[in-house]
């Protein structure tokens, strides 16, 4: 009877884990969606590397 009790407690934690992290999910998928739309849309930025850092950074005009 304890192994049912245990694998129960298991079960019930392991639905409580996928529910935070399905909100979790989605409230990271709103922030993103509201950043997206107030991007300016425009023409993709370019990037150079630089010889210096070896990072990547936006081209200059």
């Amino acid at each position: 009877m304890p192994h049912v009790l245990g694998f129960a407690l298991l079960a019930a934690g392991g639905l409580l884990i996928a529910r935070a992290l399905r909100r979790e999910m989605a409230r990271v998928e709103t922030a993103l969606s509201k950043a997206a739309r107030g991007a300016p849309g425009g023409e993709p930025v370019r990037l150079e590397l630089d010889p210096e850092t070896g990072r990547y950074r936006p081209e200059q005009p």
